[in-house]
């Protein structure tokens, strides 16, 4: 059975021959309720805290657990992002290499086609050289004195 400051106030006793002064035992159960309002009021002000910081509790164990859930997936997405960008950076460097050597090829095309070139000049310059040799033989041999048309030429038994 709980007792209220009121059931305090209202307690009535029976009187008896040389009982105790009644108006002390009033007095003393007025205060007695007084201080037991007091200590109600304060239970239930603390009752009410409890409440509201279990509450407060609660609110923020569950944002401690969204949290904790949203700091997973950005890990894991994170994860993700780098596993994707690494395969990426790893895609883009074969693409770099095979370009590269597309290059190389090219540029070693290039280079043996110069260097056709450059022989087939050489061969092109040593016939020049030649028909200019021969040229300047032929003018060189238009230039020499003829022989005289009364003499033998050289070495040559006519007779």
């Amino acid at each position: 059975m709980k007792i209220t400051p009121l059931d305090i106030q209202q307690q009535q006793f029976r009187m008896r021959f040389r009982g105790f002064d009644m108006v002390e035992v009033d007095n003393f159960l007025e205060l007695l309720a007084g201080e037991f309002e007091e200590l109600v009021q304060e239970i239930n002000q603390l009752k009410e805290e409890d409440r509201r910081k279990l509450a407060r509790i609660n609110e923020l164990e569950a944002v401690e657990k969204d949290l904790r859930e949203t700091l997973v997936s950005v890990q894991r997405i994170t994860d993700e992002m780098k596993s994707n960008a690494r395969k990426e950076a790893e895609l883009i460097i074969e693409d770099s290499k095979t370009e590269g050597r597309k290059i190389i090829q090219n540029a070693q095309g290039e280079a043996l086609k110069i260097e056709e070139d450059i022989n087939r000049l050489h061969g092109q310059r040593a016939q020049l050289r030649a028909a200019l040799l021969a040229t300047l033989e032929m003018h060189r041999r238009l230039l020499e004195p003829s022989p005289d048309p009364g003499k033998s030429p050289a070495g040559s038994d006519e007779g």
